[in-house]
């Protein structure tokens, strides 16, 4: 009846926690058992320090300048080719012939008269720009928000279930040694933490 109580205890620890074997605590063992025998596992549980990267918002700031931009225009001239009426005086008769040095005595013949025409001519234009530089007003602190990973520790709590064979002795049965492999098992929420 003890046996069946304590496969019952068993049986109701896996139903609340999942485990897994640890390979590596697996070991051949030769017991001698007396009797009805079975193994049950006993949970031990121990506090370890763990290392764990965790997100830690941290504030980069550096000083930075501030700088203002200041303008002014400046006037400059520019060479540019333009039609534009040329015009000259010319000495001219009634008829429009150019007069002579002897006939500009005479009166009323040859007056002074302005030709033009159109043609190209190199001219002066203003040309104003606007120039502008940065000027330092000041220094003011820039921060930035950032995740960065940070080693912690911190305690967790390990268990892992040991192997242990209980017999009942009975009348009539004789001890006998028995080869067993024999392993511990973890803990699954133990190990997902």
């Amino acid at each position: 009846m003890t046996g069946v109580f304590l496969l019952l205890c068993f049986m109701a620890n896996l139903v609340t926690s999942l485990m897994v074997m640890d390979e590596a605590s697996c070991a051949e063992v030769e017991e001698e058992e007396c009797g009805i025998c079975h193994t049950i596992y006993m949970k031990e549980c121990e506090m370890k320090m763990e290392e764990e990267m965790m997100p830690v918002k941290v504030s980069m700031c550096k000083n930075v300048t501030r700088y203002e931009s200041k303008c002014h225009e400046v006037m400059d001239h520019k060479m540019v080719e333009e039609k534009r009426p040329l015009c000259k005086f010319e000495i001219l008769s009634k008829s429009h012939i150019p007069c002579s040095e002897k006939h500009t005595k005479l009166d009323n013949v040859c007056k002074r008269v302005m030709t033009c025409k159109l043609g190209m001519k190199m001219m002066k234009k203003p040309d104003p720009k606007t120039v502008c530089e940065d000027i330092a007003i000041g220094i003011e602190e820039k921060c930035v928000d950032m995740v960065k990973l940070k080693k912690e520790k911190h305690e967790a709590k390990y268990c892992s279930f040991h192997p242990k064979t209980v017999c009942k002795q009975e009348e009539g049965n004789e001890c006998r040694k028995v080869k067993k492999k024999m392993c511990n098992y973890q803990d699954l929420e133990d190990l997902g933490d």
